[in-house]
């Protein structure tokens, strides 16, 4: 009973953060490209922008691997495919998609905890070019690629295995039972091997995911420590430098929020992960809390976009220009029936011999007595001339 509402709050999370994380990722992506872009024009190369484009792909790769997961999990439960997950599909998938989705958690942990640190040292030295995020990209794919490839060593892809099903064509109530229901499996010399164990808990546990959580929380604390000192020496001290300010405004609320919700969303995970290691599961507790808690953990993946939009005003001007691109045709259509609609105005046809009635409107007298006396002295000097004609021809009889 408690893992169909763990597949239920499962599928009910990865609806959400398909929803809401995958655009907002998007958007992040294409607002970080036109600005890396932008001031790439200018003479002016920011690695700061870069940054925030890795990070966004990495979240979208993650989101995208986990909601796939979830939805062949959910059509294997119904009976329509022999495959819960990616890994099983193929002895392709099983090796690289392991390998890939632990790569890029890892990549994706290690650049929000370089970038930390860059944004930290960047209030005292100017050290944000596109030169120095690829070079420690480079370094980081390098590293990790080679610390998860032990990978390829330990699975191994079973194609004679058969899916177990019930009389009454559902799945065995264990999803999580790979040794019988799964066809990528851990090699049998290696199940119980304690060094491989080990390895395993130093690279996928400490490496990948512990050692940089920690080190975002202990640097984002010395921020903030830094900026409240900041604000003491800037009410003391009335004459601040102008690249003081600059240097300090770097250190935005942005990079906080976005590092320190990381932080706490994978802080638990980690605890269950080695509490499992360390304690006996006899009830299944730790491990019903950590999928409760490696659910949440994708929540991190899917906010971003949004501590962007709330912290940073010229990110909001970036999406508003981006959405008034997007919709301009709409609105030009719009503006186009709006001036169809519009009535002309009428036009009032004057008789030229005779001269039109003065209105006296007390609202509008000022705008139109000039009007109307220059009409009717055009009509009085007409008259005038025509009685004159007439005087002129009978003194000529």
């Amino acid at each position: 009973m408690l893992n169909v509402q763990l597949n239920v709050f499962r599928r009910l999370m990865a609806t959400i953060c398909c929803l809401f994380g995958l655009p907002g990722n998007i958007l992040t992506i294409i607002v970080g490209i036109k600005a890396l872009n932008h001031r790439t024009i200018n003479f002016q190369p920011q690695g700061f922008h870069l940054y925030l484009i890795e990070i966004s792909i990495l979240d979208t790769c993650l989101l995208l691997y986990w909601v796939i997961d979830t939805l062949l999990a959910y059509l294997f439960e119904k009976g329509k495919i022999e495959f819960f997950s990616l890994m099983h599909i193929s002895a392709f998938s099983c090796f690289c998609s392991y390998m890939i989705n632990r790569l890029c958690a890892a990549l994706c942990s290690w650049l929000i905890t370089c970038f930390t640190f860059i944004r930290f040292i960047n209030i005292f030295h100017q050290f944000n070019t596109i030169k120095s995020n690829i070079i420690v990209l480079i370094i980081l794919v390098i590293i990790f690629s080679i610390a998860n490839s032990y990978s390829f060593i330990v699975l191994e892809y079973d194609q004679t295995n058969q899916t177990i099903f019930n009389n009454n064509g559902n799945i065995d109530n264990n999803m999580f039972n790979f040794r019988n229901s799964t066809l990528c499996t851990i090699r049998s010399k290696y199940a119980d091997d304690r060094l491989m164990l080990l390895l395993n808990i130093l690279v996928a546990g400490v490496l990948n995911l512990a050692l940089p959580s920690i080190l975002i929380v202990i640097v984002n604390i010395t921020m903030l420590r830094f900026i409240k000192r900041i604000y003491s020496t800037q009410s003391r001290n009335k004459k601040i430098r102008r690249t003081d300010i600059i240097n300090y405004r770097s250190t935005r609320s942005t990079l906080v929020i976005i590092s320190m919700t990381y932080a706490l969303f994978y802080l638990p995970y980690l605890i269950c992960y080695f509490l499992m290691i360390i304690l006996e599961d006899v009830d299944e507790t730790l491990h019903n809390w950590s999928e409760i808690t490696y659910i949440l953990r994708h929540v991190s993946h899917s906010v971003n976009f949004y501590a962007y939009i709330f912290t940073n005003l010229r990110f909001r001007r970036e999406i508003s220009l981006l959405f008034r691109f997007l919709f301009r045709p709409c609105f030009d259509y719009k503006k186009r029936n709006l001036y169809k609609r519009k009535m002309k105005p009428p036009i009032i046809i004057l008789d030229k011999y005779q001269s039109p009635k003065l209105f006296h409107n007390s609202s509008n007298r000022k705008s139109q007595r000039p009007i109307y006396a220059q009409l009717s002295s055009r009509t009085n000097l007409q008259q005038q001339q025509q009685q004159q004609n007439l005087l002129d021809d009978k003194n000529q009889i």
